[in-house]
């Protein structure tokens, strides 16, 4: 009698709940990533549309529906491309720190709603302000978003179980790739409608608002905090989790073993040149595109967003085939790590060499253009995700240094090509 009264409560109290709660905190994080890289990348593309040449048919189309337009040099331009990474650059280890204290998942849902506030502000201050007030803007979403990552592996360290790591942190990570696929598109599309490149910032924006709302419903620090997820479950992470995730916030953060850490200085190292390459392409590109390569702004966010979709679907069985080799014991976990890591990082650096001897060739230009950055997923298995490998109680500490340092590419890489390149 006694067992059935058991059940009864057991089946009362999983009332309500869903099952695969893991999956649905997956699925929003790559949305949070979505949204991120929305307001993120937009600026690549937007900033395109609102310094057209005034030769072309984007910038008599821009005149007619008399959408501003501003005649900035192309050091002005790398200076408001990197302004947003000297925010990031500055904020991402004391982010990590914070969250070590307060809730990664409110800290999360504000650092969201600060960069989308600054998002939907855009148009209206850069039209009265002209270019200082932009970058002002984009070096205080980059504060925000240095949020974003830090707080992003620290709730995975709680939600993903060790052997489904690299399926569920990859899927998150291709957020991502995603978000710059959509952005890259939309953005060309939108710069040519007769709302012009302000409707880019007001849509990211949009979108912003919506993960916020989701996010604030649906998601969760931890399994031990979410309202919605089974028992069975919960045991199921904790107990994959026992040995290497604790859920005390005041544990002391070990920054000599950090700082002395070879494994760490390799995954900071390898984080700094894939994030140079990456945001040189990203930032870079839409411009060299429009400039060199003759094309008009809405065909330059198709060709400039072919990579990433690459990317995007590459890391679906890459991410499945490291697990798959990690769990048959196939290599050692440290093996695989390197491996893909190796694989995605020269891949891409040696398609770069050869990136710069295509000139003019549109096609073959970006037949590698797709080849250099759709290699790069194989470092979602590498570098990305070893934070959580090395250190699960401290991934967010590990990810807001290694991102701290990282984004110095950021900064240099459009910067650098500032001084270097003079015109278009």
């Amino acid at each position: 009698m006694q067992s059935k009264t058991h059940l009864l409560e057991d089946e009362f109290s999983e009332r309500g709940k869903i099952r695969g709660v893991r999956y649905l905190q997956s699925f929003l994080l790559f949305l949070c990533l979505f949204a991120a890289y929305l307001l993120r990348v937009s600026i690549s593309v937007a900033i395109v549309a609102m310094t057209p040449d005034k030769n072309s048919t984007d910038f008599l189309l821009e005149t007619h529906y008399h959408i501003p337009v501003f005649s900035w040099t192309q050091h002005t331009k790398s200076l408001i491309l990197s302004a947003f990474f000297w925010g990031y650059l500055i904020m991402n280890l004391p982010a990590a720190m914070i969250g070590r204290r307060y809730n990664n998942q409110m800290l999360l849902a504000m650092s969201m709603t600060l960069t989308v506030a600054l998002s939907l502000a855009t148009p209206m201050l850069v039209v009265a302000f002209n270019w200082p007030i932009l970058v002002l803007i984009r070096f205080l979403q980059g504060l925000t978003q240095a949020f974003t990552m830090p707080m992003i592996h620290g709730i995975s360290a709680k939600w993903a179980p060790p052997n489904e790591r690299g399926r569920l942190v990859g899927f998150v990570l291709g957020g991502l790739q995603f978000g710059t696929v959509i952005t890259l598109v939309g953005s060309g599309i939108l710069a040519s409608t007769r709302s012009g490149w302000p409707s880019i910032y007001y849509t990211s924006g949009a979108f912003g608002i919506f993960w916020v709302i989701l996010w604030l419903i649906f998601g969760s620090e931890s399994p031990d905090t979410h309202r919605l997820i089974t028992r069975s479950e919960r045991n199921y992470i904790k107990s994959s989790l026992t040995q290497t995730v604790s859920e005390k916030k005041n544990l002391i953060t070990p920054w000599k073993e950090i700082f002395t850490s070879m494994p760490v200085w390799a995954v900071t190292i390898s984080h700094a040149g894939h994030n140079c390459g990456f945001w040189l392409l990203l930032s870079e590109m839409p411009t060299f595109i429009s400039s060199v390569l003759k094309f008009d702004i809405k065909s330059d966010g198709f060709v400039s967003a072919l990579p990433y979709l690459a990317m995007w679907l590459c890391q679906f069985p890459v991410t499945y085939f490291a697990d798959y080799m990690n769990k048959k014991n196939v290599t050692s976990l440290t093996f695989s790590r390197k491996f893909w890591n190796t694989l995605g990082m020269s891949g891409g650096a040696l398609g770069l060499m050869v990136l710069g001897y295509m000139g003019e060739n549109a096609n073959a230009a970006i037949c590698m253009y797709v080849f250099v950055v759709a290699i790069g997923c194989c470092t979602n298995v590498g570098f990305n995700i070893n934070h959580l490998d090395l250190a699960p109680n401290y991934a967010g500490i590990l990810m807001g240094f290694t991102n701290a340092v990282a984004a110095l590419g950021g900064v240099l890489a459009p910067t650098v090509c500032g001084f270097i390149v003079h015109d278009q």
